[in-house]
């Protein structure tokens, strides 16, 4: 049985990796600090793993429901055209927890 984290923060950020392929490889990366930050992926006692690692949309659905969060549709992960013909490799979104 899943235990619900208890998380602090009022966003949460989802890293998509592997999207240049096809979107059953991707990989779904959930940290309370953004990932350009100076503590992104560090150890800190925030509730979340600093980089719990979802494998498919279904489990990061969970994952986001557990935390309090409300699950954007799976398209709200897919790349955009530009990030697709830029190259990117992963991307990030940010998610919002309700109010």
């Amino acid at each position: 049985m899943k235990t619900a984290p208890t998380l602090h923060s009022t966003v949460l950020w989802v890293t998509v990796e592997k999207v240049q392929q096809p979107r059953t490889l991707w990989s779904y990366r959930l940290a309370e600090d953004e990932p350009v930050s100076p503590i992104y992926g560090t150890t800190n006692d925030r509730g979340i793993l600093s980089d719990k690692l979802c494998y498919s949309y279904l489990e990061l659905f969970d994952w986001l429901c557990l935390s309090g969060f409300t699950p954007p549709p799976p398209d709200y992960f897919t790349p955009t055209p530009e990030e697709l013909d830029v190259g990117f490799e992963w991307i990030v979104r940010l998610v919002p927890r309700p109010r």
